[in-house]
This record gives C-alpha cells, structure tokens and sequence, in this order.
C-alpha cells in the first residue's frame, strides 16, 4: 500500500532519526499517557514522559500493570508504524492487543490476542456476545469502507460495540483510528483524558447522531494540527530542496 500522509512521513522520520522532543515524541508519550489515563491508569504525563525518556518513574503508588503497559503502548504505537502498509487483519489487531497487554496479569486472567470467552459491557452498552464475534470482526475488517473521517469513526463505533477482547478495546481501537487517519491522509487525532465523558457520549450517540462524536473529533484534529504544522512546514521544506538538489545535479 503507497501511503502518501505528511503526517506519516514527519512521525517515521523523526523515529528512524531518533530526534529529540519532536512530535513523534510528542505523539508518542501523550498518546500512550491518555488513551491509558481514560482507562484508569495512575500514570500521569509526567511520568510517561519519564517512563519513555529514561524508563524510570520518581513517582510511587502506581499499579504494576499501568507501568507495563505504559511502556507497551509505546512498542504498539512503533508496531502500528512499521506495520501500516500491511492490511489491516484480524491478525493484525490481535498483535496490536498482544503487544498492549504483554506482561500484565491478563495474559494469565484472560490470554492475549485471543477474542473474549466471557461476556463484557461498556458502562450500561451491551457488547456482541463472545459466540457472535469472529464473525462480526471479520464482516467489519473485510467489508467496512475507510476513505474519510466519518468512515474511520462508524469502524470504531462498531468495533466498540463488538468489543471483541476482554480488555484494552478502547486503547486498540484508538490506535487503530491514529492509523486509519495516517493511512487516508486524514488529520490524525489523540483524545484527552479529560474529554472521555464527551468521547464516550459521541459513541453513544453515534447511531442517532453521529454528527456528535465527529464535532469533537475534529476539535481533536485542530489541536494536533496546530502542535504538527511547525514540523510538517520543516519537513515540507527540506523534501523541496532535496528535490531542486537532484534537478541541479
């Protein structure tokens, strides 16, 4: 697949450069810190940051999973970057959930990279039940169009409604919208922990209005548009004089 994002050509730069507080890094830690945070994680910014700069927290008090898959995001978000010219599969999505869960207890309470075997519940939503979600995973993977933003949010709102793991369906949903914009050249986005009643809202509305939860979204997309713009224009000048370098030569 020929990805032709900025936005992916600036973040796989950056990484491959290993540049220092750019927005890759950026990207990175403040996804990890909230996508974690709206499900309950102790850490905060602070301590994500200290966790992917120096891989040490100076705070205590933290739930030994929350560490973990602090730093797990990280390797899941690397992952989604190396794998983004691939299809997005079932098989992909369930490394995405592997990588996110590695290490914590429910690899022991429920497996990995295995779909739910109890039922779950999202707040007061019901979930597909776990006989009824090889089927819907596979109806949404293969037959759900992606060409804009409105097609990337209808694939999250039914991939929340199958919730197809036992946990971290939130934070593998996420991470597959980031790579659906990235894949469309749609303005990427990273919810604040602080708007999950919004966000969660949005979802719910999502069949009667779904005008509601894209309203926000693109508030999101505003914000990291603006945090992107300096790097993107730096990016777009240096390609310009690489080119006019190679007509000279």
């Amino acid at each position: 697949m020929k990805i032709k994002s900025n936005y992916l050509l600036v973040l796989d730069k950056e990484r491959k450069e290993k540049i220092k507080n750019g927005l890759y890094e950026y990207t990175l830690i403040n996804m990890s810190y909230n996508t974690n945070r709206m499900e309950g994680s102790t850490l905060s910014l602070s301590d994500t940051k200290d966790l992917f700069e120096r891989n040490t927290l100076y705070t205590g008090g933290h739930n030994v999973d929350d560490i973990i898959e602090g730093k797990n995001h990280f390797d899941l978000f690397n992952f989604m970057l190396d794998t983004i010219k691939e299809p997005l599969t079932e098989r992909l999505i369930r490394e995405y959930h592997q990588l996110l869960k590695r290490n914590t207890l429910d690899v022991a309470n429920y497996g990995v990279e295995k779909y739910k075997g109890i039922p779950n519940i999202v707040g007061d939503q019901p979930t597909a039940e776990p006989h009824e979600v090889e089927d819907l995973m596979y109806r949404l993977v293969n037959e759900h169009p992606i060409n804009d933003l409105m097609d990337i949010l209808s694939f999250h709102h039914q991939f929340e409604l199958i919730h197809p793991f036992q946990d971290g369906n939130g934070r593998v949903g996420r991470i597959i919208m980031f790579r659906q914009c990235l894949e469309r050249d749609v303005t990427p986005f990273i919810i604040p922990s602080d708007k999950r009643e919004e966000y969660i809202n949005g979802l719910k509305l999502f069949n009667e209005d779904p005008i509601v939860l894209k309203n926000e979204i693109e508030n999101f997309q505003e914000n990291y548009k603006k945090i992107a713009k300096p790097f993107l224009k730096v990016n777009s000048r240096n390609r310009r004089n690489e080119n006019e370098s190679e007509l000279i030569d």
